[in-house]
């Protein structure tokens, strides 16, 4: 008998994504029920948000989307809607965030939730930020899937802030679109297509922002929440997941992270260590820097922490290494954060 952990688990979205997706491309006009039954979907069905949806569903749900659709812009009008009734966990928990760049790390480093096939990574180069989106190539996924997440990016920094969250420069990764001058009122002028990535770039000042919605309570409610559902869907479990869980408990252990340590919970090698997380997408690094970021933001938050506290807690040789790191990460220090 085969072993069910030798069965690789079906790729699952959050309901509430699709139940959003559905209700927008209705309110367009752009399929009825019956369009939604020949792909075999029923919206009723994703009436409990804590139910996932097959992946394989979902894009059959935008490649149906982007043959019937007479609006060829259909991808930037969906992500410029937001749909407070179809809110899921990630969502929910985005709204809470105390500032855009919480904000932002909220939804980076939790992405799964909504959909795994998706990613943003985060930097800050002299006072710009960029966010780069990445769709799994793998995937069958028409390219208004991304002028959907890129655009959505810019209204929810806005929805957020309340502020107009001018873009300095956009970029994608396909041709320019026939309707490319839709773009420029989401995206700004400064627009490029047929580029290595897609990236959105902004003042590393608008990371600052409080949002308008905040709500610390509520925060940890749904953190709590979402954080119990993510460890559920991770359980089955990706190399880069385990090792970004190794991170964690050898720093808990130890008080420090050291690759070796890493590398002697999870049986493997260095190379082998490197190999492996490379073909995910990932490096030792890139995990590392992404569990320190986010725990700092959960730390800092902690009224009892001081700051010196903090930098060895998270595996820091002294609070200076922790400040430049942070000012990389937030565009800020972490005594500014506090006070903000």
């Amino acid at each position: 008998m085969t072993s069910m952990k030798n069965i690789a688990p079906i790729a699952s979205v959050s309901n509430a994504a699709v139940k959003d997706l559905i209700e927008t491309c209705s309110a367009l006009g752009i399929f009825n029920h019956g369009d939604l039954s020949e792909i075999g979907i029923n919206p009723d069905m994703l009436n409990d948000p804590i139910l996932r949806f097959p992946e394989q569903k979902l894009i059959q749900l935008w490649n149906l989307i982007f043959e019937i659709s007479k609006r060829p812009e259909i991808g930037l009008l969906i992500g410029q809607r937001i749909n407070p009734s179809a809110k899921g966990l990630l969502a929910s928990w985005v709204s809470q965030a105390d500032s855009i760049a919480e904000a932002i790390e909220i939804f980076r480093t939790n992405i799964p939730l909504m959909n795994p096939s998706e990613s943003w990574h985060f930097q800050i180069n002299k006072n710009v930020c960029s966010l780069v989106f990445k769709l799994d190539i793998d995937k069958e996924y028409p390219n208004i899937t991304i002028e959907r997440s890129m655009s959505a990016m810019v209204t929810w920094g806005r929805a957020l802030s309340g502020h107009e969250f001018p873009i300095i420069e956009a970029s994608f990764t396909f041709p320019p679109p026939k309707y490319h001058e839709l773009f420029t009122p989401i995206f700004g002028s400064n627009i490029h297509f047929n580029k290595p990535e897609n990236m959105l770039s902004f003042d590393s000042k608008l990371l600052e922002l409080r949002t308008v919605n905040g709500n610390q309570f509520l925060k940890t409610l749904i953190e709590n929440k979402a954080q119990s559902s993510l460890e559920i869907l991770t359980s089955d479990i990706s190399f880069s997941s385990n090792t970004k869980a190794t991170i964690k408990k050898v720093l808990l252990k130890k008080g420090a992270i050291s690759i070796d340590a890493v590398c002697a919970e999870l049986l493997v090698s260095r190379q082998t260590l490197y190999r492996k997380l490379k073909n995910e997408g990932y490096s030792y690094k890139s995990l590392c820097d992404d569990y320190k970021k986010t725990e700092s933001l959960r730390l800092l938050q902690i009224t009892s922490e001081n700051i010196t506290n903090i930098s060895f807690r998270l595996g820091f040789k002294d609070t200076s290494s922790f400040y430049k790191a942070f000012k990389r990460w937030f565009g800020m220090s972490p005594k500014s954060y506090i006070k903000k």
